[in-house]
C-alpha cells in the first residue's frame, strides 16, 4: 500500500502511519450501483458525478456480468468509458471539520493490454489543494491500495475528490473500494498516555 501526505492552506501534513482506530466516514465499492447491473457509459452513481466524458460500470453482480476483468471483486469502474473520452469522476461534497483523515482507494491496470495513468485530486471548498497525485498502472496489474493522508486545521470545509484516466481509447484503469476515514491524532494519544502515566505515578506516590 502506498501512502501519500498532503498539506495546503487550512490543511496540514497528515501522518504516514495509519492508526488502528480509524473511523470510516465514506465507503463505496460500487456493488449496489444500477441495482447490481453493469452498464457502459454509466452516469447514475449514488456518490459521484461524471463530467467531461464517461466511465463504465463493469464486473459482475446480481443483475448481470459485463467485462468481468477481475473476478471476485463485484462491480468496479473502468475510468475510461466507451465514448472515446475519459470522464472526470467527482465525489459529492462531504463536510469535514478539524482533524486528521485518510483517503484510500483500490486501483488496477486495464487488463486489456494498455498501460494507464490516473490523476487524483483532493478539493477543499471546490479548490484543489496539494499537488495532483499521478498513479501509473501496467495492463496486468491487480488491485492495489493507494492512500493519501491530510489534516484540516481550521473551520469545516466541503471536501471532494476526483479521478480522471489519461487517454481516450475506451480502455482505462479500474477503480474500486473508495474510502475516507478520520484518524485519531497520534500526538493527542501520546499526551493522553503521558497524562495517564503521571496519574498512576501520583497514586503510587500517595500509597
Amino acid at each position: 500500500m502506498l501512502k501519500r501526505v498532503l498539506c495546503a492552506g487550512v490543511l496540514a501534513c497528515g501522518l504516514s502511519a495509519a492508526p488502528a482506530q480509524a473511523a470510516v466516514i465514506f465507503s463505496d465499492n460500487f456493488n449496489t450501483e444500477n441495482g447490481g447491473t453493469p452498464a457502459l457509459n454509466y452516469f447514475g452513481f449514488a456518490n459521484f458525478t461524471i463530467t467531461e466524458g464517461s466511465v463504465d460500470l463493469i464486473g459482475t453482480g446480481p443483475g448481470g456480468t459485463s467485462f468481468n476483468l477481475l473476478p471476485g471483486n463485484g462491480l468496479y469502474v473502468d475510468l475510461d468509458g466507451s465514448t472515446n473520452n475519459a470522464g472526470l469522476m467527482t465525489a459529492d461534497s462531504i463536510v469535514l471539520g478539524a482533524g486528521s483523515y485518510n483517503f484510500a482507494f483500490d486501483l488496477a491496470g486495464s487488463q486489456r493490454g494498455s498501460a494507464e495513468t490516473v490523476t487524483v485530486q483532493l478539493l477543499a471548498n471546490g479548490i484543489p489543494f496539494g499537488v495532483s497525485s499521478i498513479y501509473n498502472r501496467n495492463s496486468a496489474d491487480p488491485f492495489s491500495t493507494e492512500s493519501i493522508s491530510f489534516a484540516i486545521l481550521g473551520a469545516p470545509i466541503n471536501f471532494q475528490f476526483r479521478f480522471q484516466n489519461g487517454g481516450n481509447d475506451n480502455i482505462g484503469a479500474i477503480l474500486d473500494n473508495v474510502t475516507l476515514s478520520s484518524v485519531p491524532e497520534p500526538a493527542s494519544i501520546m499526551l493522553l498516555g503521558l497524562a495517564a502515566a503521571g496519574f498512576a505515578a501520583r497514586r503510587r506516590a500517595r500509597q
